[in-house]
């Protein structure tokens, strides 16, 4: 339920850390089936790879600023 709420609102990298800190908080627990460890850090990998666009984004805006 809570990922199909992520996909029907626009992704930023604050919501992306949410949900990484989210899924950390998961997969520590002990009790957490494998299954379910799996699922969470293939989620997390995408969020990982959204932050990480996001940032490269970001440099690009900042490296052309300086340039100019």
């Amino acid at each position: 339920m809570e990922r199909d709420m992520e996909k029907s609102e626009t992704m930023t990298y604050s919501k992306a850390l949410e949900a990484l800190e989210e899924i950390l908080r998961k997969v520590e627990n002990p009790e957490i089936p494998l299954t379910e460890v799996e699922k969470e850090v293939k989620r997390a990998m995408e969020l990982i790879a959204f932050c990480r666009g996001e940032l490269s984004g970001y440099k690009e805006r900042f490296d052309k600023i300086m340039e100019d």
